[in-house]
């Protein structure tokens, strides 16, 4: 006795009358369509420690990026198969074309780049095309749908559980197959000779056979005798299989609602696991789920709007001739009653309750590859488990005084060399002129992702346990590496990571790189990394003192080229080299070595002191000499007179104040004689030149803060009072009227107009 189940992957509906349909036949082997290669893994769906949803993972060990996940859910046929089955001790076999077939048919493909020429077509024969290639959606446009997805699941997954739903799909299915003439690919045809050899095999030793594959198979399967087994076995010759490995990780309902793997995506994961668990009060219980996530933040919904949300959605069912409410009518009817007809406050309904947070568990009894299994017990000691079980980003805060603080730090950072990116550092911005806080404390923002799974295989190439792999790979990039400042990122992530036994080798590899480089912009690009990692040292209980001799070195021959260096820049280039010097500026002061500051201002200098320079980095290099205290107040307003001076081009002007303001224009605020000058300069300045140097001062002052642009136009409404009382003093003269015509002009600025 053969039975077929034709099923469509992920359906509440088709595993409640898959459940059925096996207690009532009572098979004594279930055949799955499934790649059988990895029927040896089968077994482990019986251990109660693996929890959908899950996904089979496939891969070739030679070349890991060659791999493949088949996802399985509670509500998934084949995973309701499968336990029925091991909890009966029924044989449980795959019968789909095996992985290793398909990855060397893959590797066929690509290498044989074949060009498809397409074939121009009348509109008529692209439709007549587009119907053969989507029969369910052919299907589904003569049931009155335009979305097939919405079609299956109204007609067959909202259903209650019926085993003559099967018989009904398989009529379908075989006329689908029949009338519409649709010619199938060469991979399919294999897969379905393949599907064919195995059920033979099974009929020698098995008397009921219930065979549960994807609908659009269920025909060919159903009429074997339809086939030959020579013509099956023929096609299958001399097909080389490629040797893969299987195993089982975790999966999440998010990636579940994208079309991945094998079947299609599940639109609304969450919905279907409670239509799958209680199909009776399905309707009561996720609108009550809705109450409560808009309550929990602070948003109006009460019982009545359950009750409402509740009659709407039945209402709505029963208008187009549902048994029961859908996805549909649930969301129009929350949106409805909760969100007064405003959908934009469902996107955390979106998440929660319709595509879902659920992450599945495998147990650590189930076989993994060698580094996998180190880092779990690294995970374990480092006391990071319980990060590993919300899909949410966390936060940890890792104290690197404490041992297992700073172990936990060391194996976050070995896996971000590895590009298992499971933390980031979160770190503050920065401006030129901050300063250093605390080193021993790190604070990490960590996510875990399922498809880390595939992540930490390819990384097991490099070593079996997550030291040497990350080792290893930092020699494997040092020995493809000549830029210096990649090089001194190399040393910082080794350091972090706490990697000593490949220091002295990244240390030659960067003398001999530092050596030749002549690159000044390379030499600075190198400096954060190196006092990074000279910062961490007795943080990380190491010795750098090799490498802050090259820093010693490094430094004063930035501090020579760097004024000749800044020479016949544009506005672009003399923007990233603004960066550059800021970044090297708060760097050296963290060093706060009195020769490497002397050497380092006095470079500045120079660059304030040539006016051939770009203004941006003249009117930058003045401001940290002034922010330093290295000049005067005196000094810096004689130097910002001469910049904004009418023999000087105005665009060269606006320059300089792009880079004297870069960041912060607290400086115009509390020092009124900087604000008197440039006011100066702007009153003076004709509309047409003002017009074209607008975009310049406007990507300046719009970036300041508001509580900063708001006092400047204060500041601007009541100068001429203010500035009348210093008349004496100052020796300065002003015209109102000119003062509150400006305004407007300072608002465009300003970017508040």
């Amino acid at each position: 006795m053969l039975k077929v189940f034709g099923i469509r992957h992920h359906g509440p509906g088709s595993a409640k009358s898959l459940k059925k349909a096996l207690i009532e036949m009572e098979p004594d082997c279930i055949i799955i369509e499934g790649p059988a290669d990895a029927e040896n893994i089968i077994h482990h769906v019986a251990n109660e420690g693996l929890k959908p949803p899950v996904a089979i993972l496939m891969y070739n060990p030679k070349n890991p990026k060659q791999a493949s996940y088949f996802p399985f859910a509670t509500f998934s046929p084949e995973w309701q198969a499968m336990k029925y089955g091991l909890k009966n001790k029924v044989s449980v076999q795959f019968m789909d074309l095996p992985q290793g077939i398909h990855f060397t048919l893959d590797e066929q493909e690509q290498n044989e780049q074949q060009i498809a020429i397409e074939q121009k077509e009348s509109k008529e024969e692209k439709t007549d095309k587009n119907v053969i290639n989507d029969p369910l959606g052919y299907a589904a446009k003569l049931a009155g749908y335009d979305d097939s997805e919405r079609w299956w699941e109204i007609t067959f997954e909202q259903r209650d559980a019926h085993t003559e739903t099967f018989d009904a799909v398989m009529d379908l299915m075989e006329a689908l197959r029949n009338e519409l003439g649709k010619q199938e690919t060469p991979r399919t045809l294999l897969r379905e000779a393949y599907m064919r050899k195995v059920i033979r095999k099974a009929e020698k030793e098995y008397k009921k056979i219930a065979i549960v594959c994807g609908a659009w198979h269920g025909p060919v399967l159903k009429d074997m005798k339809a086939f030959k087994a020579t013509n099956d076995n023929k096609l299958l010759r001399g097909i080389k299989k490629t040797s893969v490995k299987a195993t089982w990780v975790p999966w999440t309902f998010d990636r579940l609602a994208v079309s991945s793997g094998y079947g299609a995506g599940v639109v609304s994961p969450a919905w279907y696991k409670m239509l799958f668990s209680n199909r009776k009060d399905v309707v009561v219980r996720w609108m009550t789920k809705v109450a409560r996530l808009f309550r929990n933040e602070d948003m109006d919904a009460s019982s009545a709007h359950v009750i409402e949300a509740v009659r709407l959605s039945e209402t709505l069912a029963a208008m187009r001739g549902l048994s029961v409410p859908g996805m549909n009518e649930l969301y129009e009817s929350a949106v409805t009653i909760f969100c007064d007809g405003y959908d934009s406050m469902m996107e955390l309904v979106e998440k929660k309750l319709i595509i879902g947070d659920v992450m599945g568990k495998v147990p650590e009894e189930i076989p993994v590859i060698p580094l996998q299994s180190d880092l779990e017990k690294q995970i374990k000691s480092a006391r990071m488990s319980k990060y590993r079980n919300s899909l949410e980003p966390e936060e940890r805060e890792l104290d690197l005084r404490k041992e297992s603080q700073l172990n936990a730090s060391r194996l976050l950072h070995r896996m971000n060399i590895l590009g298992i990116k499971w933390g980031q550092v979160k770190t503050s911005r920065r401006r030129y002129f901050a300063r250093t806080q605390g080193d021993f404390k790190e604070m990490w923002k960590l996510r875990w992702r399922p498809d880390f799974a595939i992540t930490i295989i390819e990384a097991g190439m490099w070593g079996n346990t997550v030291e040497s792999a990350s080792a290893n790979y930092i020699i494997k990039v040092a020995a493809e590496t000549t830029e210096l400042p990649e090089i001194t990122k190399l040393i910082s992530q080794t350091i972090k990571a706490n990697l000593p036994q490949i220091m002295d080798m990244l240390l030659r590899v960067f003398q001999d790189s530092a050596a030749v480089t002549q690159d000044i912009s390379h030499l600075m690009q190198a400096i954060p990394n190196l006092v990074e990692a000279i910062k961490y040292a007795n943080t990380r209980q190491a010795d750098l003192s090799s490498l802050q001799k090259q820093l010693d070195q490094i430094i004063p021959r930035v501090c020579i080229g760097l004024p000749n260096a800044c020479a016949s820049m544009n506005e672009e280039a003399a923007m990233e080299m603004f960066n550059e010097i800021s970044s090297t500026d708060y760097q050296i002061s963290l060093i706060d070595n009195p020769e490497h500051i002397k050497a380092w201002l006095g470079a500045l200098e120079k660059i304030a002191n040539n006016n051939s320079i770009n203004g941006i980095l003249v009117g930058a290099a003045s401001r940290i000499l002034y922010d330093k205290k290295h000049i005067s107040e005196e000094e810096t307003n004689l130097r910002m007179s001469r910049a904004l001076s009418r023999g000087n081009n105005h665009l060269d002007a606006a320059y300089w104040i792009a880079g004297f303001l870069h960041g912060s224009g607290l400086v115009l605020i509390h020092d009124p004689s900087l604000w008197n000058v440039l006011d100066k300069w702007m009153n003076q300045v004709p509309f047409d030149i003002f017009r074209d140097i607008l975009p310049v001062l406007r990507r300046t002052f719009s970036r300041f803060p508001n509580a900063e642009k708001e006092q400047m136009l204060k500041l601007a409404a009541k100068g001429q009072i203010a500035l009348e009382k210093e008349k004496d003093e100052q020796g300065l003269s002003w015209n109102k009227k000119e003062v509150l015509e400006s305004l407007p002009s300072l608002g465009l600025i300003l970017g508040m107009r």
